[in-house]
């Protein structure tokens, strides 16, 4: 969804590629556009140089997610390059206890401490803090055919 920059603030595109370095590469713009702009701009550079200003910007809209008696559904979020299914579902936020885990109609019963240790499909609390469905050996998303998007329900 396209959304209005708010009035008291600014955007600009990072058009500048004198500020960028060279070459770019096709995937870490973080490190060869975003950070060298960033620099600029700490060392005083003035934000209209680094770009034309924007007058919208694209609002990625995360769900939460929503708690509903003993029931928290989520979404799948990413799917990493092994198939994991990374969701929304904060580790943190799943209840102490028996829990089961159902994406697409398949029903995951607990958490598993370990990839290896785990059934053949499993859900773990991935290094990045958040509820993750995974095929040992295999990709959930394909053995699933589950997709970002996803809907994603713990109950316990």
């Amino acid at each position: 969804m396209e959304v209005a920059v708010p009035s008291e603030c600014a955007a600009y595109r990072l058009s500048n590629r004198s500020l960028w370095r060279n070459p770019v590469s096709d995937t870490f713009h973080g490190r060869d556009v975003f950070a060298p702009v960033a620099a600029h701009l700490s060392l005083g550079t003035p934000p209209e140089e680094v770009g034309e200003p924007l007058p919208s910007l694209v609002c990625l809209c995360i769900p939460h997610p929503q708690r509903a008696g003993n029931t928290l559904t989520g979404h799948v979020i990413h799917v990493d390059r092994f198939g994991n299914l990374v969701t929304t579902v904060e580790g943190k936020a799943l209840p102490q206890g028996r829990v089961e885990v159902q994406v697409r109609g398949y029903r995951i019963p607990g958490v598993s401490r370990s990839y290896a240790g785990g059934p053949a499909m499993l859900s773990i609390v991935g290094s990045h803090g958040n509820l993750e469905v995974a095929a040992r050996n295999g990709s959930a998303a394909s053995e699933l055919g589950a997709d970002v998007g996803d809907q994603v329900v713990v109950r316990y």
